[in-house]
């Protein structure tokens, strides 16, 4: 390999790890004590599965799958085919050295518990991260040559869209609330969360989450239809899904603490519903009309516009300066400082539902750049956007810029693309070109 190639390798995942430090070390403060290290030792082979680790086991998982997906993603471009399982094994080995060392040190200090269970559900992040991403390789590897509507497999803008929807469906943004009592094990949990569920929460439908869920129905079904079922069929089988999906997910809200809302339901399935027959009336007409470059231009144009409705909800906007200063503070600019003061399971989810949107946009301008040289090429166009959207949250009342996020946004277009050149797809033109 390549010395250049073997330095950007370890430059990746060096700056994952520094994001894992900062995210789970504690402050510089210690307890040498014999009395408390011999408590936290004692505690940290505690089986006993309790509430509040529902909440770090979510946490911990998606923060160490980012690791196995950086591992998997710097690895060889060959590992997805010849080297699959050693790959992941690899990955997890070296995340679970990470989550014992950073366990150990925890030990040391008053202010965090060390837990087994969290390097339990560590490890097993890291197995899932790099596993779900040469999957993802391999099956862009697989159907390269089969028809797609734009030279790129329409399941990976449906999977990166469509974990972004059930995110959202699970911890919504601008309506996240407590269940009372909250606390206990899952099936208290979710036995409360039914037991102050009430139908009355039907009055409330919020027409916003049907609109930004509803190109999930779109993808899904273009998704299925490029894998040889007809339109219909596939509009048929997310009709029959999407309720069951919904309620399951509401469900698994409730168990993290968040209310069951009816409403939200009807309009999360609605949206989907509605997406999924929007693509089965009008995909014929889309691809007849629009071909070459133009369709890729109307997607990345649609998909952008849906991402702006995403980060600048809910459309209440600064009416002066005076205003936009108030919501500037120094450690929003610097990365990673306000999930080192709080990294909970909520900052978590949102945090991966930023991600999966943003990949799709990557993977899109892999096959379809804007340019093939300048400041427009590659992924760029997409990290710009990914900035442009969280500098524009500065001027939405009741939403904060936040450095993290743009970087966590530049890195999910970039994952992105990395994701479909592994995959053994290449560029089919330029977006801009005017020839």
């Amino acid at each position: 390999m390549p010395p250049d190639a073997e330095k950007t390798r370890w430059g990746f995942r060096i700056a994952y790890l520094a994001v894992l430090l900062l995210a789970t070390l504690p402050p510089p403060v210690f307890d040498l004590t014999r009395e408390g290290l011999s408590a936290r030792l004692s505690g940290a082979f505690d089986l006993t599965f309790r509430g509040s680790d529902v909440i770090d086991a979510v946490r911990n998982v998606l923060l160490f799958a980012g690791w196995g997906a950086v591992w998997a993603a710097s690895a060889p471009r060959s590992a997805a085919r010849n080297a699959f399982l050693r790959t992941i094994v690899v990955a997890t080995v070296v995340g679970s050295a990470i989550s014992l060392s950073i366990e150990s040190i925890q030990l040391l200090s008053p202010y965090r518990d060390t837990n087994i269970w969290d390097f339990i559900t560590n490890t097993t992040g890291s197995a899932l991260g790099a596993a779900v991403f040469l999957v993802l390789i391999r099956s862009i590897d697989r159907t390269r040559q089969d028809r797609s509507y734009v030279g790129l497999p329409a399941f990976v803008l449906a999977a990166g869209y469509g974990s972004a929807v059930l995110l959202e469906a699970l911890i919504p943004l601008l309506a996240q609330g407590v269940v009372p009592g909250y606390g206990g094990g899952p099936l208290a949990r979710a036995g409360r969360a039914f037991q102050h569920f009430s139908w009355s929460t039907l009055g409330d439908l919020p027409l916003l989450s049907a609109i930004l869920v509803l190109p999930a129905g779109i993808l899904t079904v273009a998704a299925l239809a490029e894998r040889g079922m007809g339109r219909t069929g596939a509009r048929n089988r997310v009709l029959v899904l999407v309720v069951p999906v919904f309620a399951a997910v509401e469900v698994v809200g409730g168990i993290l603490g968040q209310p069951i809302s009816a409403g939200a339901l009807v309009m999360h399935a609605a949206g989907v519903a509605l997406g999924a027959w929007l693509a089965d009336r009008f995909l014929p007409a889309f691809t007849q009309r629009l071909r070459g470059r133009q369709r890729p231009a109307a997607i990345l144009a649609a998909y952008l516009a849906f991402l702006v409705l995403w980060s600048w909800r809910p459309f209440t906007f600064a009416t002066s300066f005076a205003a936009i200063q108030d919501g500037l503070a120094v450690q929003q600019f610097i990365p990673l400082m306000s999930h080192a003061v709080r990294f909970d399971v909520f900052s978590a989810l949102d945090i991966a539902r930023q991600f999966a949107l943003l990949i799709p946009v990557g993977a899109l301008l892999a096959v379809w750049p804007l340019k093939a040289r300048g400041l427009l090429a590659g992924p760029l166009p997409g990290i710009y956007a990914a900035v442009l959207l969280e500098l524009g949250q500065i001027l939405v009342d009741g939403r904060h810029f936040d450095m993290t996020d743009a970087l966590v946004g530049s890195a999910a277009v970039l994952l992105g693309w990395v994701v479909v050149r592994r995959g053994g797809l290449r560029p089919w033109g330029e977006i801009l070109d005017r020839r």
